[in-house]
């Protein structure tokens, strides 16, 4: 129940090397199946994930403890996810998008609205799970079900909001930079 302030700070570390460890392996992944672009901007709306929710964890004096660490790594899984859904769909959209000669903007627009009705379903689906844990689980469940809550509404925001337009960004910012 109590963590002592060697452990503590034993358990921050531990937490933050597994973090970047993970993070590694999915920059190494995206790349791979994908490009290095998607996987930076996947990585930016990760962070920006955690940053909020431990934003929203620091403005409400919450505890962080392992449950708070099984949440944030739950919210990076579901967050990914979200987001690799949408960056398949637009490489699906690329290989037509360059025969067509269509515009970037509009591809990457064309292929969220795809798949939109996904991601709406999916995070409605987990938040009203996450929401009968908050309310009727246990005291010990608390912390994590309002991690879990702040997260996954930020990852589907940002799966969906940040992560394709940084995208578009890089993919822009390198093309003007190899003219």
């Amino acid at each position: 129940e109590k963590v002592g302030a060697v452990i503590g700070s034993e358990l921050t570390l531990k937490a933050a090397f597994a973090m970047l460890i993970s993070w590694i392996i999915i920059i190494m992944y995206i790349s791979y199946r994908f490009e290095l672009k998607f996987a930076l901007a996947a990585i930016a709306a990760l962070l920006h994930d955690i940053i909020i929710v431990m934003g929203m964890f620091s403005l409400l004096q919450k505890e962080i403890d392992g449950s708070f660490v099984a949440a944030i790594m739950t919210i990076i899984g579901y967050s990914i996810n979200d987001t690799i859904v949408i960056f398949d769909r637009i490489r699906e959209n690329l290989k037509l998008h360059f025969r067509k000669g269509g515009d970037l903007v509009e591809l990457i627009n064309h292929s969220i609205v795809q798949t939109m009705t996904r991601s709406v379903y999916t995070v409605l689906t987990v938040l009203f799970t996450v929401i009968s844990l908050f309310f009727f689980g246990g005291e010990t469940t608390k912390n994590f079900a309002l991690a879990l809550l702040i997260g996954i509404s930020c990852g589907a925001y940002s799966s969906i909001f940040n992560a394709s337009p940084l995208w578009y960004d890089f993919k822009r910012y390198s093309g003007k930079k190899a003219e």
